[in-house]
């Protein structure tokens, strides 16, 4: 039968702040195993007690991960063992305070079905709250560990554990063990806060004889090596909610203090139908800066943003729907639709198709509209057909060989030929852009943005046509085609 695990807190390191259900355990223990005997509490431990200690394993190990391990299976196998009493384990602190050999080792105990108790012990926060002079209730005080927080996520994807900065609440950076970490620590504050930002380094708290502050700018906060070691933590006060640039609760509440109260007399005015018009071209000009002024595009989405946040917030004041609702309605759908990524056995889940999966989602809605009906009818034209098209061809209406689109074309341009009423001309012109557009879905292109990079090509080259023309002050008026096209293809050579 396995013996019973006891996980004792030494405290932050003032002997006095030992509680007595911890001394009581030592007392009682032959032998207590500690993680490591670089604490200022073991030596005032009771006399009696054998103490063996880890420390040699962290001159072994390779990573701390390593280490961790290496102890949890060595207490692993001693409450296997024969003997009388608990295994005693003491950690630094309080175990359930920045201490990865005592998850470990509940993780491993529950799957083993070996009893454990924890002691509690005084964390090293207590005594920083006392030196800061914060109720880290009060302030809201959020706690992350320095070695996550530096933590680069590959692929710029959010941070692990959703660990995005609260920064307009006070932040206290646990474990700063070293300088190389300060520096990870510090890229990644910077990212989020000026480079001038107030950092408080707080080093040995509770410990007597080591116990130090330091006040610093954010850029120096590796700057101090001589500060950065186990023992050593970092404050950063709250940023105010209108200095927060660069995070979504300033971009919120500018929007809203705007359409406030003693707000922006345009903004106020604004209603979901009068944005219409400014959702569009801040929309195309994001288009233009993806195409021309690649340097602009954070500029323009900002803009394109600011609309759909101004639609929120608008929908707030009536009691509508929120922002939230935006993320949420968002996030469901995107998860929904890829099972193959997000679902409980992603790794054997095929990929599913994406317009089958929407039919169903909107027969589950009890929606039996055509397919056609979430084809918006304010879409620019050539982009509506091929939406069209493509929503049609999911039901199989679909011309079935790329030569039977040539013919249908051919036969449309022909009647384009033979038609004299401008009106029934209209029309043809019509068919034969909706065959165009066809031919195009049929070969994976975008028939939009198709026209839209023929469209910049032209604009390109005839501005350079009449920038020759005016260079040798010729009149194009007066000029014959064959001296148009001769100077058209030289514009071409010099752009293209």
């Amino acid at each position: 039968m396995n013996r019973k695990i006891v996980i004792v807190g030494l405290g932050p390191g003032d002997p006095d702040q030992l509680t007595l259900g911890a001394m009581r355990v030592f007392e009682k223990a032959g032998t207590v195993y500690l993680r490591t005997s670089k604490h200022p509490t073991v030596p005032f431990l009771p006399p009696n007690t054998i103490l063996e200690n880890f420390d040699d394993i962290y001159d072994r190990a390779n990573t701390f991960g390593e280490v961790y391990d290496t102890i949890v299976a060595r207490l692993i196998e001693l409450a296997g063992q024969p003997g009388e009493g608990p295994v005693v384990y003491a950690v630094p602190g309080h175990p359930l305070v920045g201490e990865s050999s005592v998850l470990r080792l509940l993780e491993a105990t529950r799957k083993q079905g070996i009893e454990t108790e924890i002691v509690h012990g005084l964390s090293y926060f207590e005594p920083i709250f006392g030196t800061l002079g914060v109720d880290p209730l009060a302030d809201g005080l959020v706690v992350l560990d320095a070695t996550e927080l530096a933590e680069q996520p590959e692929n710029s994807l959010p941070r692990p554990h959703g660990l995005e900065l609260p920064v307009t609440r006070p932040l206290l950076i646990g474990q700063v063990y070293n300088q190389r970490l300060a520096g990870g620590v510090k890229l990644a504050l910077m990212e989020n806060y000026p480079d001038d930002h107030p950092v408080t380094l707080l080093r040995g708290a509770g410990i007597p004889g080591e116990e130090g502050r330091i006040d610093v700018p954010l850029y120096e906060l590796d700057r101090h090596p001589e500060w950065t070691d186990h023992l050593t933590s970092a404050y950063l006060p709250g940023l105010p909610l209108p200095d927060a640039y660069g995070t979504f609760a300033n971009a919120h509440y500018v929007v809203a203090r705007l359409r406030a109260p003693g707000g922006c007399e345009w903004d106020r005015a604004q209603t979901h139908a009068s944005l219409k018009r400014h959702l569009l071209e801040e929309a195309y000009e994001v288009i233009h800066a993806l195409d021309e002024e690649p340097d602009a595009l954070p500029e323009e989405l900002g803009d394109l943003l600011l609309q759909i946040l101004l639609h929120a917030q608008i929908a707030a004041e009536e009691g509508e729907w929120s922002i939230a609702d935006v993320f949420r309605e968002m996030s469901e759908k995107l998860v929904r639709r890829h099972p193959h990524i997000f679902g409980p056995d992603a790794e054997n889940t095929e990929k599913p198709n994406w317009e089958e999966f929407k039919r169903t989602e909107k027969a589950a809605k009890g929606d039996h509209s055509s397919v056609l009906a979430g084809v918006p009818r304010d879409m620019p034209a050539l982009q509506q057909a091929q939406a069209l098209q493509r929503k049609a061809a999911g039901l199989g209406f679909k011309w079935r060989t790329f030569e039977e689109v040539m013919d249908k074309l051919v036969e449309e341009v022909q009647e384009v030929r033979e038609t004299t009423n401008h009106d029934e001309l209209v029309e043809e012109i019509g068919d034969v852009l909706a065959v165009l557009a066809s031919a195009a879905q049929g070969l994976k292109v975008d028939a939009e943005e198709a026209l839209r990079l023929a469209n910049l090509k032209f604009r390109r080259r005839f501005e350079q046509w009449e920038a020759i023309i005016k260079e040798r002050g010729l009149d194009p008026h007066q000029m014959d085609l064959a001296g148009l096209q001769a100077i058209w293809t030289e514009a071409r050579k010099r752009v293209d």
